[in-house]
């Protein structure tokens, strides 16, 4: 690990608290569905505003396996997430079937489903193929804050700043069935692309 990367996993814990603590998070939009695991799907853009919302449900996250997503999960250790190392669009690969067994045992996930490389805003088809196979809906979730740093990486990752409001907009859940077609699934791909680019503007 670089100079770079371990003073970054040194700071992060520490900004993590300081920012996570303090954002006013609100909700609005669709009612999550009840009853049973859940796929919480969000942007790269929108991560960790997003993982700060679904911290109750206690969910697996699915984390690339760069060095940022080592400090993501060193970051958040020990704080009732669970983590799966990987991409969903490895059908049948490791992070694909640790992802199913999690929401089988009743566990929710967590994906970014623009990567783990991009390119930015393209829904990858994996988070799909995993709610179709495990027969659980995906919830999206998009993120605006009032006050906002976004990073210049390819994601965009918008740091709210301590204090301000973040809303985060809960979408109409997905439900692609265990038959669907190859044309629904695209369908329902571009239901999930088009709500989660709806927040390039702040509030």
């Amino acid at each position: 690990m670089s100079g770079g990367q371990r003073l970054k996993l040194a700071l992060a814990p520490v900004g993590w608290r300081i920012l996570s603590g303090a954002w006013r998070m609100e909700a609005t939009g669709a009612t999550l569905p009840a009853g049973g695991p859940l796929i919480f799907a969000c942007l790269h853009r929108d991560i960790l505003p997003s993982i700060v919302h679904v911290r109750d449900y206690r969910p697996v996250l699915l984390v690339s396996t760069s060095p940022d997503g080592e400090i993501l999960v060193r970051t958040l250790a020990n704080r009732g997430y669970g983590f799966v190392r990987g991409a969903s669009g490895e059908n049948g690969g490791r992070a694909f079937v640790l992802l199913k067994q999690a929401l089988a045992a009743g566990r929710h996930v967590g994906i970014a489903v623009d990567g783990p490389e991009g390119p930015y805003g393209v829904v990858q088809p994996g988070v799909l193929r995993l709610a179709q196979v495990a027969g659980v809906p995906i919830v999206p979730l998009r993120a605006e804050a009032r006050h906002a740093k976004q990073l210049a990486t390819w994601d965009r990752t918008v740091v709210p700043w301590p204090g301000t409001r973040v809303v985060m907009h809960h979408g109409q859940s997905l439900h692609p069935g265990p038959a669907a077609s190859a044309t629904e699934l695209e369908t329902s791909r571009d239901e999930l692309a088009s709500f989660l680019a709806g927040g390039e503007e702040s509030v």
